[in-house]
């Protein structure tokens, strides 16, 4: 068709002729791990008087790392001291931490595994987040579920998603995976599928959070 020209009107009871689609659009690229990893926020000293100071008092001669972390204090101590750190922590009237709300399992790569530990006072009032870091090829750490009930069914899940043993545990049988799946464990990051579904994660979460400001702005 020469320069100028209009298309051929369609014959009567013929569909219009339709543009060519435009292609759609490519995801955003995501971005690479050491760029995320460098705004890691910077460790800020736990204010005085704070649960941190309590640890120090009730825990002497233990090594306790202290920061203040988003929600509460941060206190991360080495795993041969859980046996001592936890009981402490549970019946020391000062800290009185009875309330386990959650135990978990974090995936730092190089840098190892981690267990995560959110105590509750409910009488005291205060918080706190415990944690301790085990390396890849020696993921095993002293169990708490004969101080914490809640800590059966928490160490189990860890155990499945991360591979981490609990020694100690009464039975630490598998809690959401079949008994015979042992070749990876679904939230490391050495699972076949780990690059996939983080970058799912972070499309998604970022399509989710344009529709939810687009929803405060109407």
């Amino acid at each position: 068709m020469a320069e100028g020209e209009q298309p051929d009107a369609p014959a009567e009871g013929e569909p219009p002729v339709q543009p060519p689609a435009e292609a759609p659009a490519s995801p955003p690229e995501r971005p690479a791990r050491a760029e995320r990893e460098a705004k890691a926020p910077v460790k800020e000293p736990p204010p005085p008087g704070s649960i941190a100071d309590l640890f120090a008092q009730a825990l002497p001669g233990v090594s306790l790392d202290a920061y203040q972390g988003l929600s509460s204090v941060i206190i991360e101590i080495g795993r041969d001291d859980i046996p001592k750190v936890m009981p402490v922590a549970r019946d020391d009237p000062r800290l009185d931490l009875k309330f386990l709300r959650c135990l978990f399992g974090v995936d730092h790569q190089d840098e190892g595994l981690e267990v995560v530990y959110q105590l509750l006072s409910l009488d005291k009032g205060h918080e706190v987040t415990l944690k301790t870091r085990l390396s890849q090829d020696d993921a095993k750490v002293p169990s708490v579920a004969s101080l914490w009930k809640a800590a059966d069914w928490h160490e189990r899940e860890t155990r499945d998603m991360f591979g981490i043993h609990f020694e100690g545990h009464p039975h630490l049988l598998p809690l959401l995976l079949p008994e015979d799946m042992t070749d990876h464990f679904p939230l490391r990051k050495d699972n076949p599928l780990a690059e996939i579904a983080e970058w799912q994660g972070d499309f998604l979460g970022g399509d989710a959070a344009a529709a939810a400001d687009e929803e405060v702005e109407e």
